[in-house]
């Protein structure tokens, strides 16, 4: 069985690298093609797209009595995200982005993910809280359309420099959407068929729910974006990266926490205060480095790459208390 896992594993990690890049390419052309800020396609569009098997685990998790597995998820993603994925995009390609948009969709990620901890601080979670934290999800939703409207009115998307969109070329929209449309379903897959592979490996090694949420499946649910994330760095599209990586971490700590203490409140077990505060502290890093000088160079990547070390030995310690 164990070399099943490894054989899944293996399968999924082949399909979303397959995936990432004609799905980047489709929602860059779809961004021109509508004239709106590619925050707006990176945030909301593939932050949800690249959220889904977050969103999923987690959910199944939460309904079969594991929220400690579908919370562990959620925190461990959330910093993969903000270290593993920025860094490697950062030591591919020098993020590069405009002040405004990562200050203020920075600090909405800060916002969402503190509300997580605010939430799960009495090592609990109930419908009421899962509701509150749905609603704001959808409010955060409004301000991205409404700060990427005014962006797009300001710019304009088709100033996109993307490898692969041509600024006077006319595509399909229709064939676009069946493209990205395929490749979300494709990257779905993928990362269903890690986790699934992640899950044999751990029963086969005897590792609790709530370490095996945080390491295994947040890695396997972290892949959409960092495939997505690297296929974007290689076309420069940078934008797209920070929007992806951004999004998917608004989606992950309203959405994700949202449905699942919906779906299956209860008590979380074990109080991963520590786990939570590293992500945060990695959080205010990396937006505030992003902040600091409007892009994250290669020594700042591999600095976000120390910080998800650290996170993975707090998690480590934490498993073995």
């Amino acid at each position: 069985m164990l070399i099943f896992g490894i054989a899944l594993i293996v399968a999924g990690v082949v399909v979303l690298w397959l995936a990432a890049d004609p799905f980047v390419v489709a929602a860059a052309r779809l961004a021109h093609m509508w004239g709106v800020s590619p925050i707006l396609i990176g945030a909301l569009i593939i932050g949800f797209g690249t959220s889904a098997p977050e969103l999923l685990v987690s959910t199944i998790a939460a309904m079969n009595d594991r929220l400690p597995a579908a919370v562990g998820n959620v925190v461990g993603s959330n910093a993969a995200n903000l270290s593993l994925v920025l860094g490697i995009s950062a030591l591919i390609s020098p993020v590069v982005g405009h002040s405004r948009t990562m200050r203020r969709e920075g600090l909405l990620t800060l916002l969402a993910m503190a509300a997580v901890v605010v939430v799960m601080w009495d090592d609990a979670l109930n419908r009421v809280e899962g509701l509150s934290l749905l609603g704001g999800m959808a409010l955060s939703a409004m301000l991205i359309v409404f700060w990427s409207q005014r962006e797009a009115k300001g710019s304009g998307a088709a100033d996109l420099d993307i490898e692969g969109v041509e600024p006077g070329e006319e595509y399909q929209i229709s064939r676009e959407l069946k493209v990205a449309g395929l490749a979300i379903l494709v990257i779905v897959v993928g990362a269903a068929l890690l986790n699934q592979g992640g899950q044999i490996v751990a029963e086969e090694l005897n590792l609790s729910g709530g370490f095996v949420g945080a390491t295994i499946f947040a890695l396997g649910t972290s892949l959409p974006e960092l495939v997505t994330a690297i296929a974007a760095a290689r076309r420069r599209a940078n934008d797209l990266v920070i929007g992806n990586v951004l999004g998917s971490n608004i989606f992950n700590s309203l959405l994700v926490v949202g449905v699942s203490a919906t779906v299956g409140p209860g008590l979380l077990a074990q109080r991963r205060i520590n786990e939570m505060l590293v992500m945060m502290v990695i959080g205010v890093l990396a937006v505030g480095l992003t902040i600091g000088r409007n892009r994250l160079s290669r020594p700042e990547g591999l600095l976000l790459l120390a910080a998800y070390i650290g996170f993975l030995a707090v998690t480590a310690q934490l498993a073995s208390a």
